[in-house]
């Protein structure tokens, strides 16, 4: 009974490789040794006397009984995460740590500006923030809040509509004195349309009907700030979304084309946890997060 403790440490530490399939990648995410994780799975085994999982050169699998420790494992997981979020946001002070994700071109756009406004009211507060593509599981992860671009939000989460933003097509001034200004999404064709390369069919909308555009230029790259930087010296033209333009196009930098179509239009939530749906400072920053964005439309 005295060694129950490790045999603890050691289901969570299998549920780590059992997730990854990797005792590497596990251990990266651990911050541990690979050997030290390895050495604690095969005592694990030992405890339970029985094999979880299958090893090879190449590849990590589970045994059948491996899968059902993963899933007793799990819940131990998800249960860990629900209590230290719990006692995290147990008091009222808008005071402590929130751990947000969110894409990076809304974090770079915006995310940032509002925290920082936040911090001048809200001093206590300090904020950890990853950014990335991937979009977290907020049951494997400790964040308090993701921002995510979805239609289908997840039903198992607290979900709160933040902003609508559509895509605008633009290009630098100087490249459209070069080039006319399209009318219809077809005149692209004959323009150097900078895209995403597994993403280069532009969907265009007016009155009810859909037009699709295949968007083919001499530059291709996954990340719209290197989009944005191509069309700002008079490259070609790109389609971002718009809060990555408000600035530009005010500014004259960049001047939008195909203003009478709509441009794949999106829908941005803010998710957290059901377990801290009544933290203070989650609450006052999901407030103050959503009056941000408002405040944003009507001036823009």
């Amino acid at each position: 009974m005295n060694k129950n403790h490790k045999k603890l440490e050691r289901l969570l530490l299998f549920y780590e490789v059992a997730q990854h399939l990797s005792f590497s990648k596990a251990a990266d995410k651990l911050g541990i040794s690979r050997s030290y994780l390895s050495q604690q799975v095969r005592q694990l085994e030992q405890d339970f006397n029985t094999q979880l999982l299958i090893r090879t050169t190449r590849s990590v699998r589970l045994t059948r009984e491996g899968s059902r420790v993963q899933q007793q494992a799990k819940t131990m997981h998800h249960g860990l995460l629900d209590l230290e979020r719990d006692l995290e946001h147990s008091y009222e002070d808008v005071a402590g740590v929130l751990r947000l994700t969110a894409p990076v071109a809304f974090a770079d756009a915006i995310l940032y500006d509002v925290c920082s406004l936040f911090n001048q009211q809200y001093p206590e507060i300090r904020f950890d923030i990853e950014v990335g593509h991937h979009l977290e599981d907020l049951h494997e992860r400790n964040f308090d809040l993701a921002i995510r671009v979805t239609e289908n939000p997840p039903q198992n989460m607290v979900a709160r509509h933040l902003m609508s933003y559509c895509h605008w097509v633009v290009a630098s001034p100087d490249y459209w004195l070069k080039h006319s200004l399209p009318q219809h999404p077809n005149e692209l064709k004959e323009l150097n349309c900078m895209a995403f390369p597994n993403w280069r069919g532009w969907r265009f909308q007016k009155e009810g009907q859909e037009l699709v555009i295949e968007a083919n230029g001499s530059f291709a790259v996954n990340e719209n700030s290197i989009l944005l930087k191509a069309a700002l010296g008079g490259d070609g033209v790109i389609r971002v979304p718009e809060h990555l333009l408000w600035e530009h196009v005010n500014q004259g930098r960049l001047q939008r084309a195909l203003t009478d179509y709509q441009v794949e239009k999106r829908q941005v939530w803010m998710i957290y946890p059901p377990k801290i749906e009544h933290s203070t400072r989650l609450l006052t920053f999901v407030s103050f997060l959503r009056e941000q964005m408002v405040n944003r439309e009507i001036t823009t």
